[in-house]
């Protein structure tokens, strides 16, 4: 991204195609490095996508910045063999999450962990906030509010941060060995994941876990009205305003992330689970001899599919969401060292990251 944002400053160097995740967009959008698409009907591809989905290529509702690839809709990913051997139910709820996580750490004397809290991703951390109804940022006109120590980000953080605490979960570093290989051994029973996770599993885990894991929905919280999930990842292609045929790129990219035989490929061989929702009913999506459904032992993509008719429509990402993602890193560490609180953690981010949007010229508030 970094070396994008240069090449778009120096004015030459730049891609017809820019391949950008959804909370990274409007740091582009904003910048003014990213061609309007409606001018050459990309509204007319609306209907071809989730609603939720076309808003994070479309946040104002007319410009058009991208052609939605994929997407990340969270569910529960977890060992059904391991589940049984220590007696547990898959959580309908997080309250049946915790109860899972204690009876486990008992059973092993907290060798075995429940699941893995990602503490260098703030992404992960925000679908969660995501699917509590939660949200960081809202806009009206050109004013911004921000609040990343709403009410609803304390309570996951607290709740996942009592989980460190007791020592049911893990803090390993998403893509690393040392998270693979324990989960891959069955001292990790389950995780929070992506839609496009199961494919990282099939190509990172041995053969010992292949057919072993299944997918449920992701656990709810109490006083929920109906059910909800939020979105890790996903991402836009988006064309820069170096392309000299800003049209044909537009079409090169619905080909490339909309075409049968595209979304076929992206998913067998990297999980890549289409936005398109024609890509989500292909029948090669749900052939259980082909991975990630192989490896899995279940139907992933019929599971994560449902996943996504429930992600919430209204979340957004800010501009400066480039610098929110990094700054994030540092609190985290310490709470989990213990030098502040989970809450304190929130706050100073919310604190640190707002001055950055003022200093950047942006109109923002945290009321």
């Amino acid at each position: 991204y970094n070396k994008l944002l240069t090449a778009l400053k120096a004015g030459t160097g730049a891609p017809d195609i820019a391949a950008i995740e959804y909370d990274f967009l409007p740091s582009f959008i904003a910048f003014g490095g990213l061609v309007d698409l409606a001018k050459y009907g990309a509204n007319n591809y609306k209907n071809l996508y989730p609603d939720w989905a076309w808003r994070q290529v479309s946040p104002e509702g007319s410009a058009v910045y991208g052609i939605p690839g994929d997407q990340g809709p969270l569910a529960l990913v977890y060992r059904e063999d391991l589940y049984k051997k220590y007696g547990l139910k898959v959580p309908k709820t997080w309250l049946e999450f915790e109860a899972n996580a204690a009876k486990v750490s008992s059973a092993t004397g907290g060798k075995v962990k429940i699941a893995n809290f990602f503490s260098t991703y703030a992404p992960w951390y925000m679908g969660l906030v995501w699917a509590y109804g939660g949200n960081f940022w809202s806009k009206k006109g050109e004013n911004w509010t921000q609040n990343l120590a709403n009410p609803k980000a304390k309570a996951v953080l607290n709740y996942w941060g009592k989980l460190i605490e007791k020592g049911y979960v893990s803090t390993y570093q998403n893509f690393t060995p040392d998270f693979y290989k324990a989960v891959d051994n069955g001292t990790i029973l389950s995780s929070v994941e992506a839609a496009w996770g199961p494919g990282t599993f099939a190509s990172s885990l041995s053969k010992t876990s292949a057919g072993k894991w299944r997918v449920a929905p992701l656990p709810q919280w109490a006083g929920m009205p109906k059910f909800t999930t939020g979105n890790w990842g996903g991402t836009a292609y988006a064309v820069t305003t170096q392309s000299k045929e800003p049209e044909a790129a537009m079409i090169l990219s619905l080909w490339m992330m909309a075409h049968p035989n595209a979304m076929k490929i992206n998913w067998v061989t990297q999980g890549v689970f289409p936005a398109a929702k024609a890509g989500t009913s292909m029948p090669e999506l749900q052939d259980p001899k082909l991975d990630p459904n192989k490896f899995f032992g279940t139907n992933v993509a019929g599971a994560y599919l449902e996943a996504s008719r429930h992600v919430d429509t209204n979340f957004i990402w800010s501009p400066w969401f480039l610098f929110a993602n990094d700054n994030f890193n540092k609190h985290l560490a310490d709470a989990i060292a213990k030098k502040i609180t989970w809450d304190k953690a929130l706050e100073n981010w919310q604190a640190e990251v707002l001055q950055h949007a003022k200093t950047q010229g942006f109109t923002v508030t945290d009321k």
